[in-house]
């Protein structure tokens, strides 16, 4: 066993931190509202009974992350903050959000909530539109060296070609690995899959947009095959083998 704990980190992550500290600040005119902490599922609950998905925060993957989550969640309840809904309600009943906290300094500008948990060690990152209101240069995931006394918990990989693994961690937030056995190119979405016939194995969903901001990379369909690919979101889909990637910070070439 090694001594120091391998842990991959998002470069968004390290961005968070900047974007925080130097001002990067949310819609000053989202509507006001209170927190009263956790519904039972782990997520963020309004006083008005809605539950919230916090954007560009990962699920929460343990009773320990959980913990942490509502520790750093805690300090903000029953105090003001700025709502801006972000899309419909989910699956779960979550209405995708930023919450914003008024500047300590009358006048100041508003903070964003998940950037200011994500300084805290208090969550993990989840690359997706929307996560932050400022622009973040788009790179590739990185690895980063850590001792165990890191506040951020691990993820271990799940085989993409493992479809009892991918099928037990549907609808959690996590590392997949694979080779690419073919690239399906729609007009809204392009699949990256990991094997030529369907529901033998996960698959990567592009949206247009970024299958061609990845393509203006070089990420051609003809140059993917065989690759392995390393990509991280949540498992979901029909039979829990989808997992939806929404930036170029959440997938990494392995070879």
């Amino acid at each position: 066993m090694k001594s120091l704990l391998v842990i991959v980190i998002f470069s968004a992550f390290a961005a968070a931190s900047a974007r925080a500290a130097s001002g990067c600040t949310p819609d000053d005119a989202a509507a006001t509202v209170q927190l009263t902490g956790l519904d039972p599922a782990g997520d963020p609950l309004l006083s008005d009974g809605r539950r919230l998905r916090l954007i560009g925060l990962a699920p929460r993957q343990s009773l320990e992350e959980v913990s942490r989550f509502d520790a750093g969640l805690r300090g903000f309840v029953g105090q003001p903050l700025g709502l801006s809904i972000l899309g419909e309600v989910d699956r779960w009943g979550r209405l995708p959000a930023r919450l914003s906290m008024p500047s300590a300094a009358p006048g100041g500008p508003m903070r964003d909530l998940a950037e200011m948990l994500l300084q805290q060690g208090a969550a993990l990152p989840l690359p997706e539109p929307g996560s932050s209101p400022c622009k973040t240069p788009q790179t590739p995931a990185v690895q980063k060296t850590v001792t165990s006394a890191t506040q951020v918990s691990p993820l271990t990989a799940v085989d993409g070609h493992d479809l009892a693994a991918v099928k037990a961690q549907e609808g959690r937030y996590v590392m997949l690995e694979g080779r690419i056995a073919s690239v399906g190119e729609r007009s809204q979405r392009t699949y990256l899959n990991f094997s030529r016939r369907p529901k033998e194995a996960a698959s990567i969903v592009l949206s247009r947009s970024l299958w061609r901001e990845l393509k203006s990379a070089g990420w051609t369909a003809s140059h993917l095959g065989g690759k392995r690919l390393r990509a991280y979101g949540v498992l979901s889909g029909r039979d829990g083998l989808l997992l939806e990637v929404a930036s170029r910070t959440a997938l990494e070439l392995i070879d």
